[in-house]
């Protein structure tokens, strides 16, 4: 076609997901071009250097994988990597109007935040009744398995903080998948645990932030990516997909998306773009405090806020504590995550968690569409979604049922095409 740069495998977005379509399409010695509409690779990896302190406004932490970890060696960071320190298995919620540990099953039992019937639900949870219903909420599967109590205290927080979401509304088929397949085969939780119980991960960062993972792909990568090139335009033709963009127009026989739904469903038309524009993001805003290092405070992973409680914080990482070199010395950052708001209420919320200490607001940055929901009926949905997809299109990326960096970025690595 004239006036048609043809290129083979053809990659919209640069983002984590993207570098992994990458770098299966290298691995496989496939001729490719990655498509990014900013002036840098990455996504929604970035960093920040304040004051002498690096901060990641996006992902602040990693449970890796050995292909993610691979990656990172083969663009050139194997000597940025970081790994977690011991502080990171100290991990925290807000109850009571106090912080509380719950790093371990003795915190559970010894918690005076939860109450003897809640520990007794829990305790009999092998014993209940499996369910007979396909999919339901995650707040509807924990409620029937380990009771109320402990869902709304204890695991409302944790899912919250991933997921950003209403756990009324999020699929436990898809979020908490192990569980619910589990409750049918093995008849509960507990057993479904002993059974199969997970691998330990390491909990990874990089050395001055994840931004660097992508300005690294675009050294190792320069040939194969094609940056502020916006996609306009998708269109499926007989032998392959005409894509448009405002740096000219491009042919291929595989198309790789790796662009978030929202933006995805702007570029096509028909029943795809109906389906697409059903999936809803959670908007988040991301902060940064720096304070004195002081003794008798509260260290390690960080803090969860369970919802219950109305607050805007709904979780703070103590990054600098676990990851080496994110502060100058005598000086801890945090990261809190929170629903949009004002510094200064934020500020007062802190202080009711951490203690009346001043703190400097270093930086905020808002997503409005941050985490993509998996609702209930989701993997329904992800099925509708595939059956539409025309022949040589593939899709990666965070919408499809994981959120954390190496899973995202496994997305685009284990494509099959």
């Amino acid at each position: 076609m004239e006036g048609v740069r043809h290129v083979p495998i053809l990659i919209l977005g640069g983002g984590i997901s993207g570098m992994g379509a990458a770098q299966m399409a290298s691995k496989q010695g496939r001729e490719f071009l990655v498509l990014e509409a900013a002036s840098a690779p990455g996504g929604t990896l970035r960093s920040l250097e304040i004051h002498g302190h690096t901060l990641d406004i996006g992902a602040n932490s990693c449970a890796s994988s050995e292909d993610f970890e691979q990656f990172l060696s083969h663009i050139g960071l194997e000597d940025k990597i970081l790994k977690a320190n011991a502080l990171s298995k100290k991990r925290y919620l807000f109850h009571d109007k106090k912080v509380v540990s719950v790093g371990g099953l003795r915190d559970i039992i010894g918690a005076s935040w939860l109450s003897l019937m809640g520990k007794l639900r829990i305790g009999i949870e092998p014993f209940r009744k499996r369910g007979n219903v396909e999919d339901e909420s995650v707040a509807s599967f924990l409620s029937r398995r380990i009771g109320w109590e402990a869902t709304e205290k204890l695991v409302e927080p944790v899912l919250g903080g991933i997921y950003g979401g209403d756990i009324h509304y999020l699929s436990a088929a898809t979020i908490l998948k192990k569980f619910k397949v589990g409750e049918q085969q093995n008849g509960s939780m507990l057993r479904t645990l002993l059974k199969d119980p997970p691998m330990p991960r390491k909990i990874i960062s990089v050395e001055g932030g994840f931004t660097k993972i992508g300005e690294a792909f675009a050294q190792k990568y320069t040939d194969q990516l094609l940056l502020e090139t916006k996609v306009q335009k998708i269109e499926k033709i007989s032998s392959g997909f005409l894509v448009q963009t405002n740096r000219g127009n491009f042919y291929c026989e595989e198309l790789i998306s790796t662009l978030p739904v929202y933006v995805l469903a702007e570029l096509l038309d028909g029943e795809l773009k109906n389906i697409l524009g059903q999936l809803k993001y959670e908007e988040l805003s991301v902060s940064h405090f720096a304070e004195e290092r002081r003794q008798k405070v509260f260290d390690g992973f960080g803090i969860l806020v369970p919802s219950s409680l109305n607050m805007k914080v709904k979780g703070v990482l103590f990054t600098s504590s676990i990851f080496k070199g994110r502060a100058p010395a005598g000086i801890r950052n945090m990261t809190v995550f929170h629903k949009a708001s004002g510094g200064e209420s934020i500020q007062k919320e802190l202080n009711t968690i951490l203690g009346n200490h001043p703190r400097q607001l270093l930086h905020t940055h808002h997503w409005k569409q941050a985490i993509p929901q998996s609702h209930i009926g989701f993997e329904q949905w992800k099925k509708e979604l595939f059956a539409q997809l025309p022949d040589g299109m593939y899709l990666a990326g965070n919408y499809l049922g994981k959120v954390g960096v190496a899973d995202v970025y496994s997305s685009g690595y284990n494509l099959k095409i």
